[in-house]
This record gives structure tokens, C-alpha cells and sequence, in this order.
């Protein structure tokens, strides 16, 4: 069942995409001022054409990031397209965990050894965000890669939330020429920082937590 609604999902999805050929067209070449237009005048297509965008981009990624915030930031303005990105990569990149995990993972886990699994579960938190906030994997493979695998979905979906609510920050700054491209040792070391701050936090919860769990079974 679970299988059957996730295939109807993507189907949607490909009509969606097939009957707005078009305009995905323009995505597609990065005409934006022809994209920006014809969305400003349908404010319920702009959600639907925008979320199906990110729901793309975390499949194959094929569509720059950046490019989906720009249009996002130039119709919905800085703080609700910062948001609106936000939102949809999270629930974008949880479609996409599910779709795997209901299609790929039981024949690959077959595969892997226990250890393995367990390690992931483990770090599962880190290896997401890490991703996350440090973009040198494709969004669509870190997806891919943890819906297969035996992270938890509540790992991954916060580690997603908490990774993308700093790195798509930085990324909304540029269409305002906040921030330019050419900054990126800048981002670096700003990501880095915060990244380093997240996982000391991540630590020591996770110190508290097997604390009280050792006391709790004493």
C-alpha cells in the first residue's frame, strides 16, 4: 500500500510537470524574469510550481539550488522565501527519504552487514547534517543514501531541518547582494563554525541522554 500511494505520488508529480512544460522550460534555461512573471500572477501555482521544483531538485538535482531560492526570494521577498524554501526542501527531501526507503532499502540492507547498521544508526544525526550544511554531495544522493539506509526518519528529517535552516541562510543572501558567489571561503568558514558549535550541542545531548538512560536502568 505504502508502495502504491508513493508511485501515485510521483505520477502527480510527472503530470504536474508534463502539463507545465513550458514553464519548467524556463526553469530549466534560467530564464527568470519570464518565470517571475507569469508566477507573480497566480499565487496558487507559485506554491505548487515552486514546491514540485525543490521535490525535483532533491530527486536528481538537476535544477541549482540557488536558482529555486532566487525565485522564491524575488516573489515571496527575503524572510518568506528563506521560509518557503526552507519548508519545502524539508518536506521535499522526506518524500524522497520515503519513496527509498519503501522501494530500495530492504534488498540493499540484505547486503550490508550488521555492524554497518549500526554505525549508521548511530551517526545518522551527523552524516545527514554534515551533508546538509557542507553541500559537497548532491542533495538527491544524501536523500537517497539515507532513505536506504537504517537512519531513523526522525534523525534525518532534523538533521535536514536544523542543515538546511543555516545553509539556505547564506544561499537566500545572494539574490539580495548580500552575499555574492565569489565568497565562498567566507560561507566556508561560517558553515564550519557553525557546524562544529551544532556538533558539540549534538554531543554532549547525546552524553545527557545516555546518562539518564543508564540511570533510569540501574
Amino acid at each position: 500500500m505504502k508502495k502504491i500511494l508513493t508511485l501515485i505520488g510521483l505520477l502527480v508529480i510527472v503530470i504536474f510537470i508534463v502539463s507545465n512544460a513550458e514553464l519548467f522550460t524556463m526553469v530549466w534555461k534560467s530564464d527568470l524574469d519570464s518565470v517571475i512573471t507569469i508566477l507573480t500572477e497566480n499565487l496558487l501555482l507559485t506554491f505548487v510550481v515552486t514546491f514540485v521544483l525543490m521535490i525535483v531538485q532533491n530527486s536528481f538535482t538537476i535544477i541549482p539550488l540557488i536558482l529555486l531560492l532566487t525565485i522564491n526570494v524575488a516573489i515571496f521577498g527575503f524572510i518568506y522565501g528563506y521560509l518557503w524554501s526552507w519548508v519545502t526542501s524539508v518536506v521535499a527531501s522526506g518524500f524522497i527519504f520515503y519513496a527509498a526507503r519503501n522501494w530500495f532499502q530492504a534488498p540493499l540492507l540484505k547486503k550490508m552487514g550488521p555492524k554497518w547498521r549500526e554505525s549508521v544508526v548511530e551517526h545518522g544525526f551527523m552524516y545527514v547534517f554534515t551533508g546538509r550544511i557542507f553541500p559537497l554531495i548532491p542533495t538527491s544522493l544524501i536523500n537517497l543514501a539515507a532513505g536506504v539506509s537504517s537512519v531513523t526518519f526522525k534523525d534525518f528529517l532534523l538533521a535536514t531541518a536544523l542543515g538546511n535552516l543555516i545553509y539556505f541562510f547564506f544561499l537566500s543572501l545572494i539574490p539580495y547582494g548580500l552575499l555574492s558567489v565569489e565568497m565562498n571561503e567566507y560561507t566556508l568558514a561560517v558553515l564550519a563554525f557553525l557546524f562544529l558549535l551544532f556538533f558539540l550541542i549534538y554531543k554532549r545531548f547525546k552524553k545527557k541522554k545516555k546518562v539518564t538512560f543508564f540511570r533510569k536502568n540501574r
